[in-house]
């Protein structure tokens, strides 16, 4: 499948959602739904905001990108979508509501449906978000590509870990890793010894490592979100971690055995609450969140209590199990024939593990002696 024909695939949803809403128009602004519907690309400046730098009209009849003069000769050139037949509209970064008459031009407002709330259109937000759960073919090579790319970033970083590090430098020495291959991460959490026990969402910080490190990022690229834990043990680790890690890792294969299209995801998450009672830890799923759908979010919805979502056939996932002091992460695709890996353990050794009918490579903790 081309860039052009996975386009058209992802125009073909959204004009069913014209239909389905009774609308004109439809209104492209977050970032996420950008990279999803030009197969990639990137209205990205900063990276810490929902909200992209231009927007994608999709009407009955044609596909418009609208932008400022500032934006507008990458989003033709870098992006390509000037080969991508894409119609433009260009307005004066200085001109206000220079995207609303834009729009204006093309359809009524009050028949447009938008992807974020707050710019006086109809909120279809939830609804697009949707259409982007099953991945296309596509998606899955570049998603897998990335998976392989980040595991191998974080693990090599983390061979590399050494006594008197700080969290923020073993952090800094990923991102340099990622960026080789502009890769970019959305999220770094690292924790140093008793942080590790102590908080489930460590952001890094100046503290130095002494034997025990945990490290998560969220790494993106064409607009997808991989998310992948690893940790290092500075010289010969406890049978306590060694043991508590396996177990951490047992409920993670069990969770991901369960993900098959037409499960629930209320139904995942009730039974991920026995899997922690069953060995004996029956509190720590209330002290952090499960995970969930991800794809061009860090999660697309996270599994609660009744969540009414069903797994679908090639939507991504990933769960993050914890108990205090360990946790297991990395991404998968669900289909109907089994779970395609994302990402996985490249350079670290593995945990040969079995949940379900199904066989695990999961990584270990790396012991550095």
């Amino acid at each position: 499948m081309s860039r052009k024909e996975e386009i058209a695939a992802k125009e073909q949803r959204l004009r069913s959602l014209l239909d389905e809403r009774q609308l004109d128009g439809i209104l492209l602004k977050s970032q996420a739904n950008f990279s999803w519907f030009t197969a990639g690309g990137l209205n990205v400046v900063t990276i810490a905001d929902t909200l992209g730098v231009s927007s994608i009209l999709v009407t009955r009849d044609a596909r418009l990108l609208i932008s400022d003069n500032i934006e507008h000769p990458r989003m033709h050139d870098d992006e390509e979508l000037g080969e991508l037949d894409f119609d433009f509209t260009i307005f004066q970064w200085y001109e206000p509501g220079g995207e609303r008459a834009a729009v204006e031009s093309v359809v009524r407002p009050e028949r447009v449906g938008c992807d974020l709330p707050g710019f006086g259109y109809v909120d279809a937000g939830v609804e697009i978000a949707r259409l982007r759960y099953q991945l296309l073919e596509p998606e899955v090579e570049r998603y897998r590509w990335l998976g392989a790319c980040a595991s191998r970033a974080l693990e090599s970083t983390l061979a590399r870990v050494e006594r008197g590090m700080s969290e923020a430098e073993v952090t800094g020495m990923l991102s340099e890793a990622l960026w080789k291959d502009r890769i970019d991460s959305v999220c770094f959490q690292a924790a140093a010894d008793e942080r590790a026990y102590r908080y489930r969402h460590p952001i890094p910080t100046e503290k130095q490592v002494s034997d025990y490190l945990v490290v998560n990022c969220n790494a993106r690229k064409w607009g997808l979100i991989t998310t992948i834990t690893r940790s290092v043990y500075l010289g010969a680790m406890p049978d306590e971690l060694r043991e508590q890690y396996y177990v951490n890792t047992e409920i993670e294969c069990e969770m991901i055995a369960m993900t098959v299209p037409g499960t629930s995801a209320g139904e995942i998450f009730e039974r991920t609450k026995q899997l922690y009672a069953d060995r004996g830890y029956p509190d720590e799923w209330k002290m952090h969140h499960q995970g969930g759908a991800q794809g061009y979010r860090n999660r697309d919805y996270l599994i609660l209590p009744g969540s009414d979502e069903s797994v679908l056939e090639n939507q991504c996932f990933c769960w993050n199990p914890t108990i205090a002091g360990t946790k297991s992460e990395d991404a998968f695709i669900a289909t109907s024939e089994g779970p395609l890996e994302i990402s996985r353990p490249v350079l670290f050794p593995g945990i040969e593990l079995s949940a379900g009918n199904l066989d695990f490579r999961r990584p270990a903790i790396l012991e550095i002696c």
